[in-house]
């Protein structure tokens, strides 16, 4: 008896060596979908983690720029976040060229929170505040008077020169 091998002869079944590369390409395939799950769920906690730091760092600013009292903004202090621990902030405060309007930078240092995973560190912020009440303070005040005098002379300058027309 002779015996031929022929692929359409010895039925539907898969042969070996087909049977092996579709599961290596399905093990391959597995790994790369878990490693990917365990990426994407890393990469969700730190948004959320950074997420909640900003929060703290938002409600920190908010309850810093409250106080209306120049003095204590000038000063400083400390302030407990929910998440971040405790936060050390000073502010430096510069009048500008508009009425009661000051350029502030807020320097915000804090601890961190190892359960939470947030790191400790440091955080800039330079805004611009209005603020009729801090023009009182000695700091401000004759350069207040000096701006409006300028506002008054540009005012009546304005004034004059509408008549002559």
């Amino acid at each position: 008896m002779k015996y031929s091998f022929h692929p359409n002869t010895h039925g539907n079944g898969f042969m070996l060596i087909e049977v092996l590369i579709a599961l290596a390409l399905f093990g391959l395939s597995a790994v790369f979908l878990v490693d990917g799950a365990f990426i994407a769920s890393r990469t969700i906690r730190v948004m959320k983690d950074t997420r909640e730091m900003e929060q703290d760092l938002l409600w920190v600013r908010g309850e810093i720029f409250k106080e209306s009292d120049y003095e204590k903004i000038k000063d400083g202090g400390d302030i407990q976040a929910l998440s971040m621990g405790e936060i050390r902030w000073e502010t430096e405060v510069e009048m500008t060229n508009v009425l009661d309007v000051y350029q502030v930078t807020l320097s915000l240092e804090y601890e961190g929170n190892e359960d939470l995973g947030v790191e400790s560190g440091e955080r800039i912020s330079q805004m611009y505040v209005f603020r009729p009440s801090w023009s009182k303070n000695g700091d401000f005040s004759t350069e207040r008077e000096r701006l409006l005098e300028d506002k008054r002379d540009k005012i009546r300058e304005i004034q004059e020169e509408r008549r002559r027309q």
